[in-house]
């Protein structure tokens, strides 16, 4: 347990946050007899009224018990069966080669927060919102009706469900959004690092001898994209170019059905090669690369790059720059903060944000023509 001094104003839940994490790394076995009242008091400088509250709250969960005339011992540890709600826009993926890009980012996160959490005891309640806004909000509400101990989100919903989230929030049940953030409110969060990864990225194609990158990215109704974006503009304006931005409303079907490819088949006729293509998914870099292939543009007069795994078939002299988001990681950190926060931890929040790894395969066997 720290000796530092807790200051006056602060709250019981401080103080109990500061004993529960004595108590779960060990530095108290079950048996051993607690700090009296008067010793926590001297070591924290806190009042009687303020450790009375913490005990009484650590010994209503079962962590500590009083024999009378004797003091207070630490109990076994309590088996509490806490449920998280994980809110999420899909869960799909599929073994088509042509269909597969980018499809596996929300199965991976999922299965590291469902692995993490088994790990701390928490229990998973799953909602899925189909990519529907108003889905979402009804999720958000149903968090209330079960009595869940936590939620996860991975938020679609812009401006229109954030006072489902504030309701939470004032409702005092702990909140973490993953794999993205929102600016309007201030809540614990944990994302790559999506603005530097597209940066890097972007330089490098730029240091691989393209003239220009053109970037292809979805509406940007979310911080993921906007900062993918926002990175590739600051590269571009680093180098003395212009950002050459492509916005795609792309429509259910993600880029396979026959409106969405060509929508991208009549952006791509209208790129002067040679140039870097990047796109800020994986979806979309799909349909592009089938596009550019079939102009039959030299393979050293492009480059292509996405966020995510496209998995494509590309041969082995075409540029390849891929953003890999540490989506195990992102999981990982996700559970670990929810489970702070159910055990007391009241820090400001958190905003994570992870670095991704850029992995780059493949490269022009010759220079790029007009470089």
């Amino acid at each position: 347990m720290s000796d530092e001094r807790i200051s006056s104003a602060s709250k019981p839940q401080l103080l109990r946050a500061a004993l529960l994490a004595a108590l779960q790394d060990g530095s108290y076995k079950v048996g051993d007899r607690f700090p009296s009242e008067p010793e926590l008091i001297a070591r924290y400088g806190i009042s009687r009224a303020t450790v009375r509250e913490a005990i009484i709250g650590l010994e209503q969960d079962g962590w500590l018990r009083r024999l009378q005339g004797k003091g207070t011992f630490v109990s076994e540890r309590p088996k509490l069966h806490r449920t998280i709600a994980v809110i999420a826009p899909y869960l799909y993926a599929t073994e088509s080669a042509e269909h597969r890009a980018g499809t596996d980012v929300m199965p991976i996160l999922m299965q590291s927060i469902e692995h993490h959490a088994r790990k701390h005891g928490l229990s998973i309640s799953l909602y899925l919102d189909n990519m529907e806004v108003e889905t979402e909000r009804e999720n958000l509400g149903a968090v209330f009706e079960r009595a869940v101990d936590a939620v996860l989100v991975n938020y679609i919903g812009c401006e229109s469900n954030l006072d489902c989230l504030a309701r939470i929030v004032e409702s005092e049940i702990p909140l973490v959004l993953f794999d993205r953030y929102v600016d309007e409110l201030a809540l614990d969060s944990v994302s790559s690092d999506n603005r530097t990864g597209s940066y890097r990225a972007t330089l490098r194609f730029l240091d691989g001898g393209f003239p220009t990158v053109e970037f292809v990215t979805g509406v940007m109704d979310n911080t993921a994209l906007r900062d993918r974006h926002d990175g590739y503009v600051v590269a571009m304006n680093e180098r003395g170019l212009a950002p050459r931005v492509h916005v795609l409303k792309h429509e259910i079907g993600e880029g396979t059905d026959r409106i969405n490819y060509d929508r991208t088949r009549d952006l791509v006729h209208s790129f002067d090669f040679p140039t870097a293509i990047f796109c800020a998914d994986a979806t979309r870099l799909a349909v592009v690369s089938q596009i550019v292939e079939r102009l039959s543009v030299p393979y050293p007069n492009y480059a292509l790059g996405c966020f995510d795994e496209p998995y494509l078939n590309l041969p082995e002299e075409l540029l390849l720059v891929r953003v890999l988001q540490p989506l195990r990681e992102i999981g990982r950190n996700a559970i670990d903060l929810t489970v702070r926060r159910l055990n007391g931890d009241a820090a400001p929040p958190a905003q994570v944000q992870l670095a991704p790894e850029i992995l780059v395969t493949g490269a022009p066997t010759q220079s790029v023509a007009g470089s």
